[in-house]
């Protein structure tokens, strides 16, 4: 596995400003937040292209989401999401980026009733960033989310209905491992490991293609460096062995300083399993 790490570390700086700090700390490779001033437009495509090539570097690249919602039942919401997904598409392409990761969908409390027509919006948005994606060969991995009321995906059966009736080589599973904890500490789970959780979801679609790493205590989305929370990473690397896993490992930490402890703390976990 190689080890990546997230700009999301940077978010509300300037994209050239966190890039070159992030250079320095010797990752394998950079995900691209598609957020704020990191957005993938014209000039930040550009900066990262010779940026990249100068550090030898691979990209993966994450839609943007805060403000879009791909389960809107206002039609000019999911226009737009398709839009901006779209948009980072393109821009994994011009980068020679191999995946976007897309998040599902989530349930507004005025249409709480409304969960069929809510999950059929998703599905329909989430078939044309699909069909997007095979276009520019672009694998998108839909990520598992965390344990919030209204929030799509979370659970195993979520995410398979999500994609069952979506037929394409090019729709898979970034499994976020924070996420994924809060998931099986629901006591509604099917799942009460990481490690079955892992080797399901990874039947889902084409399966996990890639993975964003971070710890909590099982209750929030914390975002803690690992060994922090009560996640046991031994078995889950373990698990990510076991279905053949050969990625990325992204740190979705709250600084770089974080993110480079993560990193070390995996290397020597991995090194000795």
């Amino acid at each position: 596995m190689n080890f990546g790490v997230s700009s999301l570390v940077f978010l509300p700086e300037h994209l050239q400003s966190s890039m070159e700090k992030i250079a320095e700390s010797h990752f394998d490779c950079w995900e691209i937040v598609c957020e704020g001033h990191h957005q993938l437009n014209p000039k930040n495509v550009k900066y990262l292209m010779e940026l990249k090539n100068t550090y030898d570097v691979d990209i993966v690249v994450h839609a943007p989401f805060s403000d879009l919602n791909p389960a809107s039942m206002n039609i000019k919401v999911r226009k737009l999401t398709i839009k901006c997904i779209t948009e980072a598409i393109e821009g994994a392409f011009e980068l020679d980026g191999r995946v976007v990761t897309v998040h599902p969908g989530y349930i507004p409390v005025l249409w709480s009733n409304y969960r069929d027509e809510i999950l059929d919006n998703n599905f329909s948005t989430l078939n044309e960033i699909v069909e997007v994606a095979e276009d520019y060969e672009i694998m998108i991995g839909l990520e598992n989310m965390p344990n919030y009321p209204g929030v799509l995906g979370v659970t195993l059966e979520d995410l398979r209905e999500m994609v069952k009736d979506i037929k394409s080589k090019y729709l898979g599973i970034t499994l976020d491992i924070g996420h994924g904890n809060t998931a099986i500490s629901n006591s509604t789970s099917s799942c009460k490991s990481l490690e079955e959780y892992i080797y399901q979801l990874n039947k889902v679609g084409e399966g996990i293609i890639h993975v964003h790493c971070h710890d909590n205590h099982g209750k929030e989305d914390e975002h803690l460096k690992l060994g922090e929370g009560n996640i046991n990473f031994i078995n889950v690397f373990k698990g990510l062995k076991e279905i053949n896993y050969n990625g990325i490992l992204s740190f979705e930490s709250k600084n770089l300083r974080d993110a480079i402890k993560s990193r070390d703390f995996a290397k020597k976990i991995l090194s000795n399993i």
